[in-house]
């Protein structure tokens, strides 16, 4: 009797056989498949979740100088309005906006800004349309567009950078 239950046993586990999908959005998931030579009579599936990740000590008083006032608007998002005392706007989605006592400025390959800014420092990849007033560095890559009033300290354009409008040196903007 002992021999027959190991026999049914067997062939109920035989049924089925494990597989792991390489997805990383189901990353964690086992499914059990039917084995392809008999008919399933049921499929289950189990889930398991990762552990999460161990986070370093976080240092707060650095974090708390450099980032107290960082904005990023993501890929995906939309801002409408008066953006006040930020030290860094990264722009990923779209932004129309004027900026008011701001510190520096990225704008993403995806990301748009159309609006007036008076800042220290710009980067930008992406789109910018408007009043720009740039103090120290503005930076325009590859992929980067400006268009509008655009007033700087120090210009770099890279190659395939573009801009367009009202372009003066604020050196020469004073005499």
């Amino acid at each position: 009797m002992f021999a027959r239950e190991k026999d049914a046993k067997q062939k109920s586990d035989d049924r089925l056989h494990e597989t792991v999908t390489p997805h990383a959005d189901l990353a964690g998931t086992t499914t059990l498949l039917p084995n392809p030579t008999e008919k399933p009579a049921t499929i289950s599936v189990a889930r398991v979740t990762a552990p999460a990740p161990i986070m370093p000590p976080r240092d707060n008083k650095n974090e708390a100088k450099s980032d107290t006032k960082r904005l990023i608007v993501g890929r995906g998002i939309s801002l409408n309005g008066k953006i006040s005392f930020c030290d860094r706007l990264v722009i990923d989605g779209k932004v129309e906006a004027e900026l008011e006592d701001c510190h520096t400025v990225e704008v993403t390959e995806n990301g748009t800004f159309k609006g007036a800014a008076e800042i220290t420092g710009a980067e930008i990849s992406g789109h910018y349309d408007g009043s720009l007033t740039v103090r120290e560095n503005l930076l325009i890559r590859g992929s980067g567009r400006v268009s509008g009033t655009v007033r700087y300290g120090r210009l770099h354009i890279e190659d395939g950078g573009e801009i367009n409008g009202d372009v003066k040196s604020i050196a020469s903007t004073k005499t």
